[in-house]
């Protein structure tokens, strides 16, 4: 057991390592995959749409904190829209960019270099949190920790906004992440899931549908190549998320599918334009549309303490 600890503490250092020098490089280049008016499908807007989108529906909410706000659009965002808005993110070329951001944007928001888990911030002070492409890059474990001192930093009735990778894609991608999950023998639980969302004709149909479905499936020790030099990037399904949230205090309301991919990975690449139409298209009309979430690489999870 306790070479089992020592590691999984040693892998995830390395994970985290991998991740902050990424980050440090990448900074410029996820700062431009994050603007609006691309040509292309930017899932970073998708995922902030769904953010600003639950945004305008929480009544009386004054405070938002965005953890590894990256080049911070959405905390400029949501200081347009009003709110006391902070970012928090580990790598210093990230936050430059966000005081740039912001002073281009002529705003007032709140940058801060450092850990989620070191940086001293108020319990129950805060009415949204927001997390998009983070957890990705920690443990299951430390990803509890993290869902911990959420619930502690909000208020009561405060919500959070989690987005994943979803995994429930590599059902229905057919590629190398298909095989993975095959090899770990949980593709029938993925699929079956599947089908659970895909029928479900509301939101609370597919909640309730997803309690059945709720487990922690087990992770592979590294994942496909992704464009991202870091050996592990986790991900979740919409029902593993959603049940270690709600073991957590959380309960889900929304599940917002980002990201649509309808064709088939062989033609994408044949037909990038015409994928990013797709995907773009589908957007427009169908961010809560629960039904889609199998053919979407990404989902992001709206829960209220």
């Amino acid at each position: 057991d306790d070479s089992r600890d020592r590691l999984s503490a040693e892998n995830g250092m390395q994970q985290q390592d991998q991740t902050k020098d990424y980050f440090r490089v990448a900074a410029e280049d996820w700062h431009q995959k994050s603007k609006d008016g691309r040509s292309d499908y930017s899932a970073l807007e998708g995922r902030r749409h769904a953010v600003l989108s639950a945004i305008d529906e929480i009544k009386d909410a004054r405070r938002f904190l965005d953890v590894g706000c990256g080049s911070g659009q959405l905390v400029i965002a949501a200081a347009q829209r009003g709110l006391n808005a902070e970012g928090i993110d580990f790598a210093s070329e990230m936050i430059e960019l966000c005081e740039a951001n912001r002073k281009e944007a002529g705003v007032e928001a709140e940058f801060t270099e450092g850990s989620f888990f070191d940086v001293d911030l108020k319990a129950g002070s805060y009415d949204i949190i927001s997390a998009q492409g983070f957890i990705e890059y920690f443990s299951p474990d430390d990803m509890m920790l993290i869902f911990k001192r959420c619930f502690e930093l909000l208020r009561p009735g405060g919500s959070l906004l989690v987005g994943s990778r979803n995994r429930l894609f590599n059902a229905v991608s057919f590629n190398a992440f298909t095989e993975v999950e095959s090899e770990l023998g949980i593709l029938e639980a993925l699929v079956n899931e599947c089908i659970a969302l895909h029928t479900s004709e509301s939101q609370e149909a597919a909640f309730e549908a997803l309690r059945a479905h709720e487990r922690m499936d087990p992770h592979p020790d590294s994942h496909p190549a992704t464009g991202v030099p870091v050996d592990v990037r986790y991900q979740y399904s919409p029902a593993d998320l959603t049940g270690r949230l709600r073991s957590s205090g959380f309960t889900p309301t929304t599940l917002f599918p980002i990201y649509f991919h309808g064709l088939p990975g062989a033609i994408r690449k044949a037909r990038p334009d015409l994928h990013f139409q797709l995907a773009n298209a589908v957007a427009e009309f169908t961010l809560r549309d629960q039904r889609l979430t199998p053919f979407c690489s990404t989902f992001v999870l709206h829960v209220t303490k």
